[in-house]
């Protein structure tokens, strides 16, 4: 398993080289040094979504909501900014609220035993319609100068600080996953959840966690978004979930649960930000982008399950003309 895991991720790396110079070669201007500090501001936002989906896919589920999560938390920060008048705990409220969301998921999915897609399709419109209430369908912008310095603020020069936030998450991730004993329970569930309770593992336990972690990511996503953009909106995630969803795919996520790594899942966002920013340069139309990129996800897939394809053929003319 974990040689067919390496090989989807050699594989994917390779074609983001391949992508790398063919976008170099096309513009010019991609392989500057502010380009590509471009592309991992890019990428940070729907990345650390990401990171918490993967983790949420190893263990066989999904979260349709991350996106309504990480809006409904601008809209928190900036109300509870409002009433209290302190930008860290109105952070920190966001982030709690996010939390939150996530054990909601966590309780509805782990304890009644609803599946995740139905759960987090409703509580996807569910958190989207409380910060629609909550702000009153209106972006809020009235916001200290401070909030946005993660989303707009330099380290070391010139890199992004979203950039190093997400490194620094998706190290910790990482680190979580391959060498906690909860990561080897996350692990665990996503192979076989009966076969992990006669274990030992509290499969209800490791879910929430699970899920309580990608709202927590879902959060600090939101924050960024809302600092960069300078206002807060009850939409503002709704275009990464499909992304970080797909990213988390195409890193190598079985998606049936079991294996993934947080290595792949950084390699597939940064496959699709190249692939973004690369189109852009270039002036290729959004819609045709759209094309490209979805023909780029489907034409990775095939590569990476090529075995399996092949047996499939292998099998069916056997069977038929045999």
């Amino acid at each position: 398993m974990i040689g067919i895991k390496r090989s989807h991720e050699l594989i994917l790396l390779l074609f983001f080289i391949g992508l790398i110079i063919i976008m170099s070669l096309l513009s010019p201007s991609f392989l500057t040094i502010d380009n590509l500090l471009s592309v991992t501001q890019q990428m940070s936002e729907f990345g650390i979504l990401a990171l918490g989906v993967t983790v949420i896919i190893i263990t066989s589920g999904i979260d349709l909501s991350v996106g309504s999560i990480a809006g409904l938390t601008t809209i928190v920060i900036a109300m509870s900014y409002g009433w209290s008048g302190s930008l860290v705990a109105a952070i920190l409220l966001g982030i709690l609220a996010g939390a939150l969301c996530g054990a909601f998921n966590g309780v509805l999915i782990a304890k009644i035993g609803v599946p995740p897609i139905l759960v987090t399709l409703g509580t996807m419109t569910f958190f989207n319609g409380i910060a629609l209430v909550l702000s009153k369908g209106n972006a809020i912008s009235d916001l200290p100068e401070e909030f946005y310095f993660v989303g707009q603020g330099y380290l070391f020069g010139n890199v992004p600080v979203q950039t190093v936030i997400f490194l620094v998450l998706a190290i910790l991730t990482s680190l979580l996953l391959s060498k906690t004993p909860w990561g080897r329970r996350v692990y665990a569930v996503g192979n076989n959840s009966v076969a992990a309770v006669f274990s030992g593992v509290q499969v209800d336990k490791v879910l929430l966690y699970v899920y309580i972690f990608a709202g927590i990511m879902a959060a600090i996503s939101g924050w960024i978004i809302s600092s960069r953009v300078s206002t807060a909106r009850a939409d503002l995630g709704a275009v990464y979930v499909m992304q970080s969803i797909a990213a988390t795919v195409l890193g190598g996520t079985n998606i049936a649960g079991g294996s993934g790594t947080i290595f792949g899942t950084v390699i597939g966002v940064s496959v699709f930000a190249v692939l973004a920013n690369g189109l852009n340069l270039i002036g290729v139309s959004p819609f045709a982008q759209n094309l490209l990129m979805g023909l780029a996800l489907i034409v990775v897939l095939l590569i990476n399950n090529m075995s399996i394809i092949k047996r499939k053929i292998a099998i069916f003319i056997k069977l038929n003309f045999n």
